[in-house]
């Protein structure tokens, strides 16, 4: 029966074991077993890492907008309606006093106004009494 070649050799010429799940090393790009995997191990000659070009981390803040608010965020927070960034304090349009602000309305104003007509109508009337509900006698 014939044997399946499944894997690969590890790179190290002394070593050359199989190895189904073998490392790649990320300087030299050779293929290598478990024992072999790491730099010092099969003694690798490149030297660079080929992920040195990725520059160090390097954080971008924004400041906040609000007057003497000496606030930052890691990641921009946008207030919607004047597009300033802000801090997460300062987020809400009447935290930093948005130009942009809309004052509520009183809500359902003339609804209201016909209640309070309705009820300045009828003040003083018993809205019990067969008068107000004619046909509950």
């Amino acid at each position: 029966m014939a044997e399946l070649e499944l894997g690969q050799h590890c790179g190290v010429p002394d070593c050359r074991q199989l190895d189904f799940l073998p490392f790649v090393c990320d300087g030299c790009s050779g293929v290598f077993c478990l024992q072999h995997r790491s730099r010092d191990a099969h003694g690798c000659s490149e030297v660079n890492i080929r992920n040195s070009s990725v520059k160090p981390d390097q954080h971008r803040s924004y400041p906040c907008s609000y007057k003497d608010c000496n606030g930052r965020e890691l990641l921009p927070v946008l207030c919607p309606f004047c597009e300033k960034h802000f801090c997460l304090r300062h987020r809400h349009q009447s935290d930093h006093e948005c130009e942009k602000l809309d004052t509520p309305k009183p809500r359902m104003a003339a609804t209201q106004q016909l209640v309070q007509h309705i009820i300045g109508k009828y003040r003083g009337i018993d809205i019990l009494s067969p008068l107000f509900f004619p046909n509950t006698i």
